[in-house]
């Protein structure tokens, strides 16, 4: 194991590696509920963050570009959070060029996204799943991760069987694994590791925080109706269009959690054409805090159900397997209300501002467990 003795205990040294320089919000929160989880446990290490392009975690630590993994030396690979175990690798380079969802098309540009994968990428069946070790000799585990449809083909399989452990969000995560050759007894379904997020646990503080964001942002004093929605949910900006015309009158924002596929331009531009208040380029923690203090959030996020609906935020959602496949790992899932296009407004005016009583804590406990296991597949505990 590669440690590093300090004065008063063994450090350990990690690699993390995941999406956390693209500009998604919730991709961007794992480095720091990593860190918080560590803490947890007890465990003191030392973590150096890797992504396919280098940037700066939420803390200021530096992210280094995936290609120089495997020059360092670390005891373990954590490999997530996220949905990362995909096989779409031009689709992974066009969501970190920023490519807006309804321009994705042309033969030119995807030259231009398999020219930045050859540059960015290591060589794998997908971006996480390299076809080398990340660190030769260190072993890898997956920490909540979301799977999409599995390749089982040689390559897919052989890198799958590298791992030490695997931490999923699903069961039909899971049984992907299973199906691709990996043992049970290596496999942990439990909570997102965002469940485990520590603003969870000092929900009056962060509520009122989060109404500072907004009436210093908007100028609103009330419970605002927060909307989100992503073009690759199926919601194009027509869609949001119509959505926000069908809410006049309420005090409504839409939420962006970034540049990710455009979101940000197409949610400010939906809101431009309707008159709709907009809460574009907040900072991360001025968006968890403003999910904090919502009156009701309509969202198409797993990530912000998970935070608004830890918060006792009532949460709306037009129905997305994912977030609902996530939640079923949750020992106490937060409420979620799926709602029609044709209901929507009824139900946002019916829901705003009832919160619900919602403990997160045997959630947080579940995760923090998980990451326990895996850590213990990889020898670091």
């Amino acid at each position: 194991m590669v440690t590093e003795r300090s004065a008063h205990a063994t450090i350990v040294k990690l690699a993390q590696v995941g999406d956390y320089s693209v500009a998604n919000w919730g991709d961007r929160l794992y480095p720091g509920v990593t860190s918080h989880l560590l803490r947890q446990i007890g465990l003191e290490a030392d973590v150096t963050h890797f992504a396919p392009l280098p940037g700066a975690t939420l803390a200021g630590e530096p992210i280094r570009p995936l290609r120089e993994i495997r020059r360092t030396k670390v005891a373990a690979v954590l490999v997530g959070g996220g949905d990362l175990v995909r096989f779409d690798t031009t689709t992974v380079a066009l969501d970190h060029m920023a490519i807006p969802e309804a321009q994705r098309h042309g033969r030119l540009l995807r030259l231009r996204a398999e020219l930045f994968a050859r540059r960015h990428f290591l060589n794998g069946p997908g971006v996480w799943l390299p076809e080398a070790d990340w660190v030769p000799g260190a072993p890898t585990v997956l920490v909540s991760v979301g799977a999409r449809r599995m390749a089982h083909d040689p390559r897919a399989r052989a890198a799958v069987s590298r791992l030490k452990g695997v931490w999923v969000r699903t069961t039909h995560a899971a049984r992907q694994f299973e199906a691709a050759g990996v043992s049970p007894e290596r496999i942990v379904r439990a909570p997102d590791m965002v469940f485990a997020h520590p603003a969870l646990s000092d929900q009056t503080r962060s509520a009122e925080r989060g109404r500072q964001v907004v009436w210093r942002r908007l100028g609103v004093d009330e419970p605002l109706v927060v909307f989100h929605a992503a073009a690759f949910h199926g919601w194009p900006e027509a869609r949001v269009e119509a959505a926000l015309r069908s809410l006049t009158g309420l005090p409504i924002a839409v939420l962006s959690l970034g540049a990710h596929s455009g979101e940000d331009r197409a949610l400010a531009a939906a809101a431009e054409r309707t008159g709709t208040l907009a809460l574009i380029g907040l900072k991360a923690d001025e968006i968890v805090c403003v999910l904090a203090s919502a009156g009701v959030v309509f969202t198409t996020s797993m990530h912000v159900a998970i935070v608004a609906g830890s918060f006792g935020t009532p949460v709306l959602t037009p129905g997305v397997p994912k977030t609902a496949e996530a939640f079923s790992a949750c020992p106490t899932p937060p409420q979620v209300e799926e709602v029609s296009d044709e209901d929507l407004a009824d139900t946002v005016r019916a829901r705003r501002g009832k919160r619900s009583d919602h403990d997160h804590a045997p959630n947080a406990a579940a995760a923090t467990k998980a990451f326990e296991s895996v850590l213990t597949m990889a020898g670091v505990l």
